[in-house]
């Protein structure tokens, strides 16, 4: 009797580690991945996106991003609401210049332990790293990718009025514009944007910065002498009135169309530019004329973890992922946009062969963010409008500049730019 007891009792515990050692496997064979949801607004860029999870998933079978396209009006909108109500995706995209508003609304977690010790972020220009940013610094997702401004130049008009080479400084782009003006052919040497929304503003900040002033200097001398360069522009006829009603496609069509010398030109008009010239002209891009210093300034967008995510390091670990350097350099590639790494820069020929984007690769060594400030909104309204004022000569350029500090400077006393402190 004892003898078969010990028997029945070996062959149970044999059963049950059997069983166990089954339930265990069956477990690791059949269990899901943690679904992690992406919302983004991208439309011709979606493959390209598309392609990067796609490779992610299929590098590791713990977590499955999914991706899912959201009208950005729609996912701006969902940001706002899913502050109070919690409905997030665990990674949202968003515009960089924006970001500082949804991290102040508690939108996007602190993802800075899990990015802190990671050797890559050395290699982030510093524009579109700081849009990620608190006001302490803390870092709360990655940029994605960027653009920024650059100045484009109409080659015939130029050397017709006798320069072989565009301007680097302002006291050359003054000299330049004055010379390229045609009135009789309703040719100004000095073509830009600034229509009273945020593209104004855009435009306006590369000017602003190249004085050696900021958002947060605006009754310097350095700061009015960036809006009297613009003013004056306008008072002697060099620059259309028109600029106040332009947005940048305006413009740009005023450049294409032979009636500007010289444009404040972003990095997407490159696309169409061969084809609307039409072999019209030649023409060349180049830095932003340096007032004291270089200077230029980024769009983009990013991609935060939300505070939603349970579990935020996944997440951080996916867009660590998506901005390494090779593929930074491969999805710009195809999606026509800068990369936000300089390493990623050195990757691609597309970015150095071609001497319009390697203008634009350089700017980004020069480009700031917009802010980044949770309330930038009524920070650029206040920036646009002064420069608005001061152009139809509403204001002088320096009551102008006053006007506007006495709005943003007692909040960036409240709340400093985002990692200044």
């Amino acid at each position: 009797m004892k003898k078969y007891l010990e028997r029945f009792y070996s062959i149970t515990i044999f059963s049950l580690v059997f069983m166990l050692i089954g339930a265990v496997f069956s477990l690791n064979v059949y269990a899901k991945p943690v679904e992690v949801s992406l919302w983004h607004y991208f439309e011709h860029e979606a493959e390209a996106l598309e392609k990067v999870v796609a490779d992610y998933n299929a590098m590791q079978d713990e977590i499955e991003v999914i991706p899912t396209f959201v009208s950005r009006e729609e996912l701006m909108n969902q940001y706002t609401i899913g502050a109070i109500s919690g409905e997030l995706p665990d990674i949202g995209m968003v515009d960089s210049p924006n970001m500082a508003s949804f991290i102040a609304l508690g939108v996007f977690a602190d993802i800075t332990e899990y990015v802190e010790e990671w050797d890559d972020l050395q290699y982030f220009y510093d524009g579109p790293l700081n849009s990620t940013m608190d006001v302490e610094g803390n870092i709360h997702g990655l940029p994605n990718n960027s653009n920024c401004l650059a100045l484009l130049v109409n080659m015939d008009i130029l050397e017709a009025s006798g320069f072989d080479e565009p301007p680097t400084t302002w006291d050359e782009f003054y000299e330049i514009a004055a010379a390229t003006t045609d009135p009789s052919n309703s040719i100004y040497g000095f073509s830009m944007s600034a229509v009273g929304n945020e593209e104004g503003t855009f435009q306006f900040i590369p000017w602003l910065y190249a004085s050696g002033a900021s958002i947060s200097s605006l009754v310097s001398e350095k700061a009015i002498s960036s809006l009297e360069l613009l003013t004056n522009l306008v008072k002697e006829g060099y620059m259309s009135r028109e600029v106040i009603n332009w947005g940048q496609g305006d413009a740009y069509n005023a450049f294409v169309a032979g009636k500007a010398a010289m444009l404040e030109s972003g990095t997407w008009q490159i696309a169409t530019m061969d084809e609307d010239i039409d072999d019209a002209f030649d023409y060349q891009y180049t830095l932003l004329p340096k007032g004291e210093e270089y200077a230029s300034v980024i769009g983009g967008e990013n991609f935060g973890v939300t505070v939603a995510a349970s579990n935020i390091e996944a997440c951080t670990d996916f867009i660590k992922f998506m901005q390494t350097a090779e593929n930074n350099a491969n999805w710009c590639e195809i999606a026509g946009k800068l990369p936000v790494r300089s390493d990623a820069a050195e990757l691609k020929d597309f970015w150095t062969e071609d001497e319009r984007y390697a203008v634009f690769t350089d700017a980004m060594n020069y480009a700031v963010a917009r802010g980044p400030h949770p309330e930038w909104p009524i920070i650029s309204e206040a920036i646009y409008s002064a420069v608005q004022a001061a152009l139809i000569g509403e204001k002088t350029p320096e009551q102008a500049m006053k006007d506007a500090a006495a709005i943003i400077n007692p909040i960036l006393a409240e709340i400093p730019v985002a990692g200044s402190n």
